[in-house]
């Protein structure tokens, strides 16, 4: 019965360091060639990824780093560090979560990513990551790297698992943040043509006039921009 037992963990084992990988975009499993491939330290906790809980991002894998695969874009991920540790030769355990980083990747395909920080080697350095988080994300082939920002305090372990200041869904597929939404594509779709534009002129009036004024109030900071570039063509 022992053998057996000892059989099936060892399996288990394996499997887990053969399933180190988590898919995070739709569909069936591409090639890594066309993805972008982001390495987290198993000391790390992912807390959202462009704003949005997504399961599947703490996988557990035991001692073993998680490889995150996500279609090639912008991210950011707020990570944080988590570790157990043991006080007075055993007898108790303290688990310290340190404060949240804010990680941007901008990867293409093919490219692999990692989160890093500065790791500390005791109970009062790690200590100290929750007030103050030295972390970077550093392409693994270029060297290229990018300092992470410092996010909000993990005050206490209910607030955690709330996800307070989170979004409350948990998706298991993340889009890149330069990635068109679906009703921006129907809405684009659906826009009508320059040239019946151009067909089509509204009268010179003040009812225009105060049209066009409620439409640039609410416009974001980036479509106005986007306007005026345009508008200086």
């Amino acid at each position: 019965m022992r053998s057996l037992l000892v059989i099936a963990l060892s399996c288990l084992m394996v499997a887990c360091a053969q399933q180190s990988h988590v898919q995070l975009y739709p569909g069936n499993a591409l090639p890594e060639q066309q993805i972008l491939s982001v390495v987290v330290p198993n000391e790390l906790e992912v807390q959202s990824i462009n704003g949005q809980r997504v399961s599947g991002a703490n996988a557990m894998f035991g001692t073993d780093d998680k490889t995150l695969h996500l279609q090639p874009g912008e991210y950011r991920i707020n990570a944080f560090y988590k570790k157990g540790f043991d006080i007075d030769g055993g007898m108790s355990h303290e688990v310290v979560r340190g404060r949240t980083g804010v990680f941007t990747i901008d990867g293409k395909a093919g490219e692999r990513w990692k989160l890093e920080f500065d790791r500390p080697r005791t109970l009062e350095q790690a200590k100290r990551l929750e007030t103050e988080f030295q972390a970077w994300a550093v392409n693994i082939s270029t060297g290229e790297r990018h300092a992470a920002v410092e996010g909000q305090r993990n005050t206490s372990l209910v607030s955690n698992l709330l996800g307070t200041g989170q979004p409350d869904d948990n998706r298991s597929t993340v889009a890149p943040l330069d990635a068109a939404s679906p009703a921006a594509e129907m809405q684009r779709s659906a826009a009508p043509q320059p040239s019946s534009v151009a067909a089509e002129t509204l009268p010179h009036n003040d009812a225009t006039l105060t049209t066009l004024k409620q439409l640039w109030h609410l416009m974001s900071p980036e479509s106005r921009a986007a306007f005026m570039d345009w508008a200086t063509q």
